[in-house]
C-alpha cells in the first residue's frame, strides 16, 4: 500500500512537472507570435511613419511667403537616381507627394558664379503623386494660397527645370543638403519658380515660394489644368 501511495505520489510530481513545461512553451509560443505581429513590415513602418513626420509649416493662409516641409518616409535606390516618399501633416489631413532626383546632378555654381551652361537642367527631378495624399497637397496649398481648388494632383510625371545651386555635384549617397531652384511650367502663368532643398542628412525635403505672384502657376503645374 505504502509503495502505491509513492506510486501515486511520483505520479503526481511528474503531471504536474509535465504540465507546467507545456504551459511555458505555449506563453513562450505566445510572445514569440505577439512580438512578430507587432514587429512587421507595416506595423513598423506605420509606427515610424507616425512618430516621423511633422507638419507640412507652420504658416497660415495669407499673402506672406511660404515655407513648407515634406518628412522622407521612404528612399529607393535605382542604378541612376534615388526616389523618395515624402508625408507630412496638414490640420487633420496626411499630405505628401513622391519626388525622384538623379544623382550626380552637376554643380551649377562655378568659381562663384552661376553657370547657365550645364547649370539648368530638365528631368533631373521628377515629382509624382501618391493618391490621396498628394490631393491633400494640392488642397492644401490652396487654402494657404487663399485660392482654393477641388482640383487633385496630375497623374502626370511633373518635370521642372532644375537649376542647381551647389558648388559640388550632387551625391545622394552623402548625409549632407542641396539647394536648387525649379521652374515649374503650366498653363495659366510663366513658369513658377520654388526654391527647393533635399536634406539627406535629415530626411527632409523643403521647398518655398520665391514670391507669392506664382501661386496659381505652382498649383496649375501640380495639377495639370
Amino acid at each position: 500500500m505504502i509503495t502505491d501511495n509513492k506510486q501515486i505520489t511520483m505520479y503526481k510530481i511528474q503531471s504536474i512537472a509535465i504540465l507546467a513545461t507545456a504551459t511555458l512553451m505555449l506563453a513562450a509560443c505566445g510572445n514569440s507570435n505577439q512580438k512578430k505581429t507587432d514587429g512587421s513590415d507595416t506595423a513598423t513602418a506605420n509606427t515610424i511613419e507616425r512618430v516621423r513626420i511633422e507638419k507640412l509649416t507652420n504658416g497660415t493662409p495669407g499673402p506672406e511667403k511660404k515655407n513648407f516641409f515634406l518628412r522622407i518616409t521612404d528612399e529607393v535606390k535605382t542604378d541612376s537616381s534615388r526616389i523618395y516618399t515624402t508625408k507630412s501633416l496638414y490640420n487633420q489631413d496626411t499630405v505628401g507627394a513622391k519626388f525622384e532626383i538623379i544623382d550626380f546632378i552637376p554643380a551649377g555654381i562655378i568659381d562663384g558664379q552661376p553657370s547657365d551652361d550645364v547649370g539648368f537642367t530638365k528631368g533631373k527631378i521628377k515629382i509624382t503623386s501618391l493618391g490621396t495624399q498628394s490631393n491633400n497637397l494640392v488642397k492644401a496649398l490652396g487654402e494657404l494660397f487663399q485660392m482654393p481648388t477641388s482640383d487633385g494632383f496630375t497623374k502626370d510625371v511633373v518635370l521642372p527645370n532644375v537649376f542647381s545651386s551647389n558648388k559640388m555635384n550632387v551625391d545622394l549617397s552623402k548625409k549632407t543638403a542641396y539647394s536648387f531652384k525649379l521652374f515649374l511650367e503650366n498653363k495659366k502663368a510663366a513658369p513658377a519658380e520654388l526654391f527647393f532643398n533635399l536634406d539627406t542628412y535629415k530626411h527632409g525635403i523643403e521647398f518655398s515660394e520665391k514670391d507669392p505672384s506664382f501661386r496659381a502657376g505652382l498649383l496649375s503645374a501640380l495639377t495639370g489644368k
